[in-house]
């Protein structure tokens, strides 16, 4: 009926990815490597359970 593309926008991401995301942003800025590799690793295993 209509000729309009499909959206190539990525999805808002989670409440949670949006928290750690936070967080690892504030350690890198703080300099707290440690904090920042942790929060990656948060992600990491985030993504693999929730999405």
């Amino acid at each position: 009926m209509y000729d309009e593309t499909p959206s190539t926008a990525p999805p808002a991401p989670c409440a949670q990815c949006r928290e750690i995301k936070q967080k690892r942003y504030e350690a890198v800025r703080q300099g707290d490597r440690r904090r920042a590799e942790a929060m990656a690793t948060a992600m990491g295993r985030h993504q693999r359970a929730a999405h």
